[in-house]
């Protein structure tokens, strides 16, 4: 299929291109640029994320499954500004215009897409290894974005979820270790099907003082934050949640995994320990699951109960 036609058979025509029913959004696919207009009380926020096959994700892997994941690590970063999801644009390298790989890879795409709001409106395709961009954009009150630079002195530290599934799915997902069929369904789609934490960004917003997503390693990420805010942290590493399959699976690395193996896309957030009470309703309510695993001190960063390394995912 050459260019033009794959954009509009595969991505124009997709239902997460329509573009009707949104005010927001005045021109989508098929002109040199799209057209959008900000809510007149919301700012924009924007990410960009790029997936390398090989770096990535393992080689001819399940391209339904790459689409859906591309999607959640980039929305990842909306749900840690607490952003409501708008639009994304996509940039695709392939190696070759295949329609079969391409709708599946769309479909993947879409399944997360459409039951979130967020709406294809351009991109770009080139020839090359196979390489997807994906930049999100989202809207969010000013006063209420947001950032890593927030967390205070006494601040708790909270996480979301449960750590180190997506990393110890690595060799299972890239076929280098073999495994009974329950492990191995649990953790491919702990790997490949993240769930990005928009709903309890968007609540947790408005109590939290500092926050982000957790794509490196916790151990790294929590750093970015203290880094940002001019603090340090001491966090207990009894209380960091891990799931039972993985302990139960790997009990010696574990809490290595999850301190350090990347891939969750969690929620970290600081908050004053005046809105515990407020936490636990809005995480209760949601059904979010939330460990408060440490707090924000003046200096210095600590994990009690580990003493291995704290590097987390290195690009370079």
């Amino acid at each position: 299929m050459k260019e033009f036609e794959l954009i509009q058979s595969i991505f124009k025509n997709a239902s997460m291109a329509n573009i009707e029913g949104r005010n927001d959004i005045l021109l989508g696919i098929g002109d040199d640029c799209a057209q959008v207009k900000v809510p007149a009380d919301q700012t924009l926020v924007f990410s960009m994320d790029t997936l390398v096959e090989g770096r990535h994700f393992p080689y001819d892997a399940d391209p339904a499954a790459i689409g859906y994941r591309a999607v959640a690590t980039c929305v990842s970063d909306l749900a840690a500004m607490g952003a409501k999801p708008a639009f994304f644009t996509l940039g695709l390298t392939l190696p070759n215009s295949d329609a079969q790989w391409l709708a599946a890879f769309a479909q993947g795409m879409a399944e997360l897409a459409e039951p979130i709001g967020l709406i294809l409106v351009g991109g770009d395709t080139t020839k090359g290894p196979l390489a997807i961009t994906l930049q999100v954009h989202g809207y969010i009150e000013a006063s209420l974005c947001r950032v890593r630079s927030g967390a205070l002195l006494g601040d708790d530290i909270y996480v979301t979820g449960c750590l180190g599934d997506a990393s110890a799915a690595v060799p299972i997902v890239t076929g280098e270790r073999i495994v009974q069929h329950d492990i191995y369904e649990y953790f491919y789609n702990r790997y490949w099907r993240p769930t990005p934490r928009l709903i309890g960004g968007m609540a947790l917003k408005r109590v939290a003082s500092s926050m982000m997503d957790i794509s490196d390693g916790l151990a790294q990420d929590v750093q970015h934050i203290l880094l940002g805010s001019g603090v340090g942290a001491v966090i207990d590493g009894r209380l960091v949640p891990i799931s039972d399959t993985l302990r139960e699976w790997q009990p010696e690395s574990a809490l290595s995994l999850a301190l350090t193996g990347g891939d969750d896309y969690e929620l970290c957030f600081t908050a004053p320990n005046s809105m515990r009470e407020d936490i636990l309703l809005i995480t209760q309510t949601l059904h979010l699951p939330c460990t408060r695993i440490g707090h924000v001190v003046e200096s210095g960063f600590t994990i009690e109960g580990y003493s291995g390394h704290l590097n987390g995912w290195q690009h370079f």
